[in-house]
Order: C-alpha cells, then sequence, then structure tokens
C-alpha cells in the first residue's frame, strides 16, 4: 500500500471534511465503540453485587452522567494538549500548504504520535478521580451497601475502565494513522526524532497485561461471591453450582470475545506495517523507487519505516545522481566527439576556431569561450574568436593579450599549462574585462603541439565553482583535438601553397612549351563542310585543358541542339586529346633531347680524340658550325692580365 492508498477511503474524507476535529472525533468514536462492550461487564458486577433494579438504575444514571462529564474533559484535554497538530489538520483540510522545517512540523508530530497513549493516561486519571471514586461515594451514602457490594461494583468499575481504555487505545491507534500520514515531517531525521509513541515491547507488555487483568477482574469476583454464598447462605443447594456455571461461561465467553479483539487489534498493528514494508520493498526491487511506506506505527515499526524509506530516497537520490551524471557525462562526449568531427571536417583555421567556441557554448552552456593564437614575434597571444557581443567586439578591435603574470590567458602561455580559478575574486591572475562583467569562474587551456605553443582556449562562467573535474577534463580534451586540427590546418594551408606554387610553375611550363611547339604555325584541323548547314547553327566549345591550362579547342557545330550526353562524350573525347597531345609532345622534346644529346656526345667523342690545342679548336668550330649550319663560327682564347676584366 503507498501514501496515496493510506491517505484515501473513508476515514480521509472525514477527516478532510473535519480538519483537527478529527482528533476528537476519534477519541469520541473510540470511546463509543468500547463502552458497548463495556455493558456486559458492567451487567455482571452488578449482578454479583445483588443489586436491586431501582439501585442498578439509579447507578447507571451516574455512572452515565460521570462518564459524560469525563469524556468533555478528555476532549478539552486532547484539544490542548496536541494544538499544533489540531492547527495542522486545519490547515491541510483548507488545502493550504504545510511548511516543511518548521518548530510545528515536528510538534505536530510528536503530538500525533502520541495521542493514544497520553489518551490512556488521562483516561485512567479521569476515570478514577471522576467516576469510579464519585461513583463508590454515591453508592455508601445513597444505598448504604455492604462491604461486599461495594467490592463487587469497585471490581466492576475497575474492569470496565481497564477494558474501555484498552481497546480505546487500540482503536485510536488506528483510527490516527491517516492523520499520521497527512502529518509526517519530510525530513527522515525529524521523524525519528519527533516519534513518541511506545516502543513495541511496552505496547506489548501492556496489552498482555490489561488482557491478564481483564480476565482476573472477570473471573475473580464470581469466584468469591458464590463460594461465600455456598459456604455461609445455601448450603447443599444446587442453585449456587447453577449460577456459577452460567456466570462462568458468561464470562468465559466474554473473555475470550475481548481477548480476541485484544489480540487481532495488537496483531494487525504489527502485521499491517510490516505488510506494507513487504509491497512496498516488492515494487522498489522492481524498479520503482519512488515508493514509500507510510509511517503509521510509532514503535520500532515505525521507525524500520522511517529508515526504510530513507534508504530507498537515498537509492532514488544515487539513482538519479548516476543518470545525472551519464547524462551529463554522455553530453561531454558528445561534444567532444563534434569537435573530433568538426576538426576532421574543417581545414580552414578561421572557420574552425569559431565553429569550436560556438560549439562549447552550446554543450555547456559557459558563458563566454575565446581562442587566442600566437603571432610570429612569439610574445603576444592575439584574439582569433569568441562568443556573443563581446567576441565580435575583441576581435573587431583586433585585441591581443602579452604573455605574462597579468592575465590567466598569459599566464597559461607562459607556462604551458591549465589554470582554473573557480573564484575569479581570489585568483592573482585574473584580469577584469568590462565586456564581461559577470565572469565569476573561468579556465584556460593551453594548445600545445609537441613544444610549440600555438595558442589558448579561455572559458568563462557566471557562477562560482562552475567546472567540475568532468567538465576540465572534457575540455582539456578539446583543447587537444583543436591543436591537432590547427596543426593540420596550418600544414593543410601550407601544402595548398606549395601545391599552387608548383602549379603555377607547371602552368607556365606548359604555357612555355606549347607556346614553342606552335612557333611554326597554329595547330588547326577541320572536317566536314559548314556550306551545308541550315542558317540557324548548333555551336559546342569544349576547351582541351591540360592540368588546369587550355592548351586548344574543340569547337563543333551541327542542326540540333547539343544535348548533355553528347556534350559528356565530347569532354571526355578532349580530356583524352589533351593527355594524347601532351605524350605526343614530351615523346618528341625527348628525342630532341635524345639527339642533342648523341650530337654532344659525338662532338666530345672527337674532341677528346684530338692531342693538341689547335686540333681541339679546329675540331669544335668545325662541329658546331656543321650542326647549326652557320656561315662562319670562330673560336677565340684570351687569358685576361691581373686587374682587368675578361671581354
Amino acid at each position: 500500500m503507498n501514501v496515496l492508498e493510506a491517505n484515501s477511503g473513508f476515514l480521509k474524507n472525514i477527516m478532510k471534511r473535519l480538519g483537527g476535529f478529527y482528533l476528537i472525533f476519534a477519541v469520541a468514536l473510540a470511546q463509543m465503540a468500547s463502552n458497548i462492550v463495556s455493558i456486559p461487564i458492567a451487567y455482571v458486577s452488578q449482578i454479583n453485587a445483588e443489586l436491586t433494579p431501582d439501585q442498578i438504575l439509579q447507578i447507571n444514571r451516574m455512572t452515565l452522567a460521570l462518564t459524560v462529564l469525563g469524556n468533555i474533559v478528555i476532549w478539552a484535554a486532547t484539544y490542548i494538549r496536541n494544538r499544533a497538530a489540531f492547527k495542522r489538520l486545519q490547515q491541510w483540510a483548507k488545502g493550504g500548504t504545510l511548511v516543511s522545517g518548521s518548530p510545528d512540523e515536528v510538534l505536530a508530530w510528536r503530538q500525533i504520535t502520541t495521542v493514544a497513549w497520553n489518551y490512556a493516561l488521562l483516561g485512567s486519571v479521569t476515570a478514577l478521580g471522576l467516576i469510579i471514586i464519585p461513583l463508590q461515594i454515591f453508592q455508601r451514602n445513597a444505598f448504604n451497601m455492604t462491604g461486599d457490594q461495594i467490592v463487587y461494583t469497585l471490581f466492576g468499575g475497575m474492569l470496565t475502565i481497564m477494558s474501555i481504555i484498552t481497546l480505546d487505545v487500540m482503536v485510536l491507534e488506528r483510527l490516527l494513522s491517516p492523520a499520521r500520514v497527512v502529518l509526517t515531517p519530510r525530513e527522515f531525521s525529524d521523524q525519528l526524532v519527533g516519534a513518541g509513541g511506545l516502543r513495541l515491547f511496552a505496547k506489548s507488555l501492556v496489552f498482555i497485561l490489561a488482557v491478564i487483568g481483564l480476565g482476573i477482574l472477570l473471573v475473580a469476583p464470581i469466584g468469591y461471591h458464590q463460594t461465600y454464598t455456598a459456604l455461609y447462605e445455601e448450603i447443599g443447594s444446587l442453585k449456587v453450582l447453577s449460577d456459577l456455571r452460567s456466570q462462568s461461561i458468561l464470562v468465559s465467553i466474554f473473555s475470550v470475545i475481548i481477548g480476541a479483539i485484544i489480540a487481532y487489534l495488537l496483531s494487525t498493528s504489527i502485521s499491517q506495517p510490516i505488510g506494507r514494508i513487504i509491497e512496498t520493498f516488492q515494487k522498489v526491487e522492481s524498479g520503482d523507487l519512488k515508493q514509500r511506506v507510510p509511517v503509521t506505527a510509532t514503535d520500532e515499526i515505525g521507525e524500520l519505516t522511517v529508515h526504510f524509506n530513507r534508504m530507498v530516497a537515498r537509492l532514488e537520490e544515487l539513482q538519479g545522481s548516476l543518470e545525472r551524471q551519464v547524462k551529463e557525462r554522455t553530453a561531454q562526449l558528445t561534444a567532444t566527439l563534434e569537435v573530433g568531427r568538426v576538426a576532421s571536417r574543417i581545414l580552414d583555421q578561421d572557420e574552425l576556431i569559431n565553429t569550436v567556441v560556438n560549439l562549447i557554448i552550446d554543450k555547456f552552456g559557459f558563458y563566454f569561450a575565446a581562442i587566442y593564437l600566437m603571432d610570429g614575434a612569439s610574445h603576444w597571444l592575439e584574439f582569433k574568436a569568441g562568443t556573443g557581443e563581446a567576441g565580435r567586439l575583441l576581435r573587431e578591435s583586433k585585441y591581443r593579450l602579452e604573455i605574462n603574470e597579468k592575465s590567466m590567458v598569459g599566464a597559461t602561455a607562459r607556462n604551458k599549462s591549465a589554470r582554473v580559478a573557480l573564484d575569479v575574486t581570489y585568483e592573482k591572475t585574473y584580469m577584469v574585462n568590462p565586456l564581461l562583467p559577470y565572469t565569476r569562474s573561468e579556465i584556460a587551456l593551453p594548445l600545445v603541439s609537441g613544444e610549440r605553443l600555438l595558442g589558448v582556449l579561455d572559458v568563462q562562467s557566471t557562477d562560482a565553482g562552475s567546472f567540475s573535474e568532468a567538465d576540465i577534463e572534457t575540455l582539456q580534451g578539446m583543447a587537444n583535438q583543436l591543436t591537432v586540427a590547427l596543426d593540420n590546418a596550418r600544414l593543410f594551408q601550407e601544402t595548398q601553397s606549395t601545391l599552387e606554387e608548383v602549379r603555377t610553375v607547371h602552368r607556365q611550363y606548359l604555357s612555355s612549351a606549347w607556346g614553342r611547339a606552335t612557333e611554326a604555325g597554329d595547330l588547326e584541323f577541320t572536317s566536314g563542310d559548314s556550306g551545308n548547314l541550315a542558317d540557324e547553327i548548333a555551336a559546342i566549345d569544349i576547351p582541351i585543358t591540360l592540368r588546369d591550362q587550355i592548351i586548344g579547342q574543340i569547337k563543333l557545330e551541327g542542326d540540333d541542339e547539343w544535348n548533355s550526353e553528347e556534350r559528356a562524350l565530347i569532354e571526355a573525347v578532349a580530356t583524352q586529346t589533351a593527355l594524347a597531345l601532351e605524350n605526343a609532345r614530351l615523346l618528341e622534346e625527348s628525342q630532341q633531347l635524345a639527339v642533342r644529346e648523341r650530337l654532344v656526345s659525338e662532338i666530345g667523342a672527337k674532341i677528346w680524340s684530338s692531342t693538341t690545342v689547335d686540333s681541339i679548336l679546329q675540331t669544335a668550330v668545325r662541329e658546331i658550325g656543321r650542326i647549326m649550319n652557320t656561315t662562319e663560327t670562330s673560336i677565340e682564347i684570351e687569358l685576361a692580365h691581373k686587374g682587368e676584366e675578361s671581354p
């Protein structure tokens, strides 16, 4: 049974209507139920006392009047002793919010857990002082009773009061369960400290002694009276035996009934709370950690219930904490993976750093994030990217920081180690920025590749102590990934620059080479007859491109428009043509180079075969003139004198 089920039902509806007056109602209802049980006890006592009908009538009237007076006193005392509980029940019945943590909360809880046992004490004193003693005085003065009659009525009164109070306490324990549920303090410590009911041992002992006492008080007067009658009044009469038998049977039946009622109430007061604990435990075991057992008992079972609820609450808190940690850790890992994807996808430095700082703010919700990069002189850190309006203004003003101990970013760059300020008020290197007035904590992480410092990642928060160990670890991982990405972006840009230089040189080479190839005249070939075409012709020009350098053009004319498939076919032919032309040119250059090398080799062989200076010069002049087909070739050797330049 959960809390909602414990508060539902008939008693809850009555309590909702009566509010604090439910305490008086519960006491009155318990008294009414127990008074019904007390009627047979009073009847047996009066029969044994051998009272006349007139005496019985007057005694019952007096007893009723004294009982009403005693009940009024008990009701008034119940209200006075439980005003805090009365007030909070009134507030609850009107739909108000019960304030938690107030002194009235604990006081009301202590009062509601001791109502039944305070009633037992108060009822005993009231019954003795307002009912039994006045009734005995009345009987002695009004009827001039014998000693035996007074003893019988006294025993009967005590028996009646004991049975009434015993049953009242057990019924009250049951009737006040909904009120205990409503007034249970929120804090478990208050539940333990405030509970003031009898312990289980004392409760069981009281009830057992009450049952024994009821049995003794029921049997003893009957045995005494019948024994006295048999010995002194009616010796040999069977009437005594018959009366003893009938009264013994009646008393035995009544004792069994009273004992069964008390045993039932006592056992259910123990078994039902334990049953609720077991039922709730099964639900908790199945994974429902929101279940709680209503605290209705005030003994060890109630204390066990409080400890059980606290254990389940801590399990729920632990599970919630673990779920939050898993969720936060998952978000951090997701953010780290996102940075990794960005780092592997973006190779432009400016786009990369802007994406990373915005990603940090989006995933973690921090106040500000920025990236500083080293300048060429290695003495300053230039602001490259930042979030929000502050980031825009700092970037437009070309903000930069010197590498020194005057700022957290500068100190981080100087020492090449992370710096965390959980409260910037106590950070010596913190530098106030008027554009960021709400900063309360800050972390600066170096971007180090090997031994080379690339820059610093700076993150700020509006909350003190905002950076947990997990946050620091995640941000450090992001910083490491960002460092690799910046290195990759730098290498990519250098590679692209080198490739562009190579492409430029190659384009110049191709332009020069094909320029030389076309010096003899334009290389142009035409096929077909354009004179047979209609007035409206469809023309298409496809460039012949070799490594981004246009070396020629294919022009086609026809009657119909050229579709995409035809254009793709022509482009493929143009590509193959460009490669074939380049291969042909390279082959021609290779052949020319081979001829040149062969001629040089032949001339060299002839020169090396000559043994004199004249023959060497003559051979060289002759062979060069022959190869170059010149009209005149000359060689002149002249040594420059010291201090003169060669002509």
